[in-house]
Order: C-alpha cells, then sequence, then structure tokens
C-alpha cells in the first residue's frame, strides 16, 4: 500500500505541521474511516495547505506587531508610534512598491527579497538587521503577513513571471583593474550619473536637492563614497540594483548596459569609496535627508 505524500508550507514548526495533519484528517470524509477507506489526497492536501497558511500568518502577525509595528505602524502604512523623524520614513507595505527586489522594474519583490532585507536590515537607516534576532520561520512568517497589505501580492496579474527574475551572474567576467574602474567612469558620464551623484558621487549632483520620490517626498541620491549601500556593498548587491533599479524612486533600471558594462561600472562605484576613521567619523550620511520638523512656538509672556 503506497502511502499519499501531503506537503506542508516551509518555515512550519513541528507542532503546527502535527496540528495541520490532524486538523485535517479531521475534516476530510474517509480520511481516517473503517479499513479500506481512500484518502481524498487532493482534499487533504488542500486542508493541509490552508491550516497552515493560517498558521504561518498567525506566526507573522504576533511578530509584526511585537518587531515591526512600532515603525511600519499596525496597519502596514508606515506611520508607527517610532517613526516619527525617521528619515527615510519607514516603509509603506499597503502601496506594494519596494525598492530592493530580484525582479525588473515595476515588479513585485519575490519573497527572498523581502526575508533578505528582513534578515539582513537596511544599511544607512534604522531598519536593524533581525538575523540572530528572530528565527528563521519568524522571519519567512512575517514576511507572509507583511504581503497581506497589498492586495497586488493576491493578483496573479501582478505576480512575477520566471522572464520577470533577473539573473546576476554568480561569477565576475574579469578581476577589477584600473582599466575596467576607467571604463566604468565613462558609462557613469554617459549614463548622466553625474546629475545626481555627482561628478565624484558624493550624493551632490545638480539634480540632487530637486529629486522626489513618487509620492512628492524629497529624496536624495546615495553618497557613493560612503557605500552605504542599504541592500548590500557586494558587487552583486550593486550589479543587481542597475538591473532592477529602485521602485518608487528617480532611480531608474539601465536596460541598455550589457553585463561587461555593468561589472565595470560596479569596479568604478567600488573605487569611489573613501577610507579612513576620520572620513567616516567627520561625513554626516547624505544618503539621509531630514524631514523637517514642525517649529514649536516660543511661549507667551505673561
Amino acid at each position: 500500500m503506497s502511502v499519499p505524500t501531503v506537503r506542508f508550507a516551509p518555515g512550519l514548526s513541528a507542532p503546527a505541521v502535527l496540528a495541520a495533519m490532524l486538523a485535517a484528517l479531521s475534516l476530510v470524509p474517509g480520511a481516517a474511516g473503517a479499513k479500506g477507506d481512500k484518502v481524498d489526497v487532493e482534499a487533504l492536501q488542500a486542508k493541509v495547505d490552508g491550516l497552515a497558511r493560517r498558521a504561518q500568518l498567525e506566526r507573522g502577525r504576533k511578530v509584526y506587531f511585537q518587531a515591526c509595528s512600532p515603525c511600519h505602524g499596525i496597519r502596514g502604512d508606515g506611520k508607527g508610534p517610532a517613526a516619527a523623524g525617521f528619515d527615510p520614513a519607514p516603509r509603506n507595505f499597503r502601496r506594494g512598491v519596494y525598492k530592493f527586489r530580484s525582479t525588473v522594474s515595476g515588479m513585485l519583490p519575490l519573497d527572498r527579497d523581502l526575508e533578505r532585507t528582513v534578515r539582513e536590515g537596511l544599511a544607512g537607516t534604522e531598519m536593524p538587521r533581525w538575523k540572530g534576532v528572530l528565527a528563521e520561520n519568524d522571519i519567512m512568517a512575517v514576511v507572509q503577513y507583511v504581503k497581506t497589505f497589498s492586495p497586488y501580492f493576491d493578483d496573479p496579474k501582478s505576480l512575477p513571471l520566471p522572464d520577470d527574475i533577473v539573473k546576476v551572474p554568480e561569477k565576475r567576467p574579469f578581476e577589477p583593474s584600473l582599466a575596467s574602474i576607467a571604463a566604468g567612469r565613462q558609462i557613469f558620464i554617459k549614463q548622466d550619473c553625474v546629475k545626481c551623484h555627482g561628478e565624484e558621487g558624493r550624493g551632490d549632483g545638480r539634480e540632487a536637492d530637486k529629486l522626489k520620490d513618487d509620492w512628492e517626498v524629497p529624496i536624495r541620491p546615495a553618497n557613493l563614497a560612503l557605500q552605504h549601500f542599504k541592500n548590500g556593498k557586494g558587487d552583486r548587491d550593486i550589479f543587481r540594483v542597475f538591473t532592477t533599479g529602485l521602485n518608487g524612486t528617480p532611480m531608474p533600471a539601465f536596460d541598455e548596459l550589457n553585463d561587461e558594462q555593468r561589472w565595470q561600472l560596479v569596479d568604478y562605484i567600488k573605487s569611489l569609496e573613501r577610507k579612513g576613521w576620520f572620513y567616516w567619523l567627520l561625513v554626516e550620511n547624505p544618503n539621509q535627508v531630514r524631514h523637517p520638523r514642525p517649529l514649536v512656538k516660543p511661549k507667551e509672556k505673561k
């Protein structure tokens, strides 16, 4: 007698799996009946999937309210009680717009993209690194809960297709060199990156003070000399940003560049880093622009 195979959602603990299985068996007619009864595997799988999903979302909800809602708000709108004065402001999950993805420009992120952000945090912002603080199962669960704030994740037409996933090469075709850095600088100039990032990549280009995001909020380009790259400073991380762009911001995807040009641009960006403790100590990170604080009226003299 062959035993039917039932799949379980990733990230579930053993007690949750057992509970889902027992609950499903009790709900499927004939599943636990007399000898000779046949198990309806498809119905059983559907019940297990539904119960496992509910268990994961409930776990994610608890994690979210404990760890995330102080900044992102109980409604996921980025207006939590701790968010005042944060710059950049916490992500509004209800919009379904995410900067850091491994999908093409304009598309939703993959689960692994969101999990990466939770796990590694965003350098230069108030978004902390939750790796080592939250269990991996909790990271997976909270990502699933975060997705419930936006209806786009439930719309099959909005979900990325296989062709929408950006494939970053695992290995570079050549090592960084003076020649690749020089070629990367020419690409930097030709693509008019200096307009925003400036001649030396310090975020002080002629258009830097005029930039706004899709919601008309002022936004500054990164100071590339500080290497405060929110989604990672590795070569492949920088390569990915050129390819995907940053949704909701003026940072485009450079679709016209080939892989060799992208690696050359990576080498030039990496060459801009200013090293030394005195530089980090004395130079403020212009990757963050302070929102104007409301004026406090002086108390009237009695």
